[in-house]
C-alpha cells in the first residue's frame, strides 16, 4: 500500500521548510551541467549570479538580504509578491552573458561543495514551464541584474 499524506502534513512539512530549514536562503544560479544529486558538489559550473533579497550582500549565516517564503498554502510555498529577489550577473556571466541551465537552493549557511548534510536543493532553468525556475530569458551577463519574479517550493501529496 502506498503512504498517503493529509494536506494538514503536508502543511506542517511546508511551514517547518518555511521556519526551520530555510529561513532567510539564498539562490545560486549556474551554467554548465546540474548535479546528480543536491549532495554533490557544484562541480565545474560557474555561478553566474546569486539571488538575495533586493540584490542585497549576503553572508552565510547571517540574515541580512536572505530570502524567505510566504505562508504556506496546500503545501506550497511561493515568494512574497512584495519582495524582490535579483542578483548581479557574476564575472563568469562574462559581457556577452552565459545561458542559465540551473539553480541551487542553499539554506541561510551557504554550504557549497559536496555535503550529505547541507540543506539545499537543486532545479533545472528554462524557458518553458516544464522547468523548475522559468526564465523569459535565462541569459546572465556580468554586471546586469537578474530579477526572479515567481518562485515556488510545492510539498507534494503522495
Amino acid at each position: 500500500m502506498a503512504e498517503k499524506f493529509s494536506t494538514g502534513f503536508v502543511q506542517s512539512v511546508a511551514e517547518n521548510i518555511r521556519t526551520s530549514i530555510l529561513p532567510n536562503f539564498v539562490i545560486g544560479i549556474y551554467d554548465g551541467m546540474q548535479p546528480a544529486t543536491a549532495y554533490d558538489s557544484e562541480g565545474s559550473a560557474n555561478l553566474l549570479c546569486l539571488i538575495t533579497k533586493d540584490g542585497g550582500a549576503f553572508t552565510g549565516g547571517v540574515a541580512t538580504n536572505g530570502l524567505n517564503f510566504d505562508t504556506a498554502v496546500g503545501g506550497v510555498l511561493s515568494k512574497p509578491s512584495g519582495d524582490v529577489w535579483k542578483g548581479v550577473g557574476t564575472a563568469a556571466a562574462g559581457a556577452s552573458g552565459v545561458t542559465a541551465t540551473w539553480f541551487r537552493v542553499y539554506a541561510n549557511d551557504y554550504t557549497t561543495g559536496a555535503s550529505t548534510t547541507a540543506k539545499r536543493y537543486d532545479g533545472a532553468i528554462g524557458t518553458s514551464t516544464s522547468f523548475e525556475l522559468r526564465m523569459t530569458n535565462p541569459v546572465i551577463v556580468q554586471d546586469v541584474e537578474t530579477t526572479i519574479s515567481s518562485f515556488t517550493l510545492t510539498v507534494p501529496l503522495v
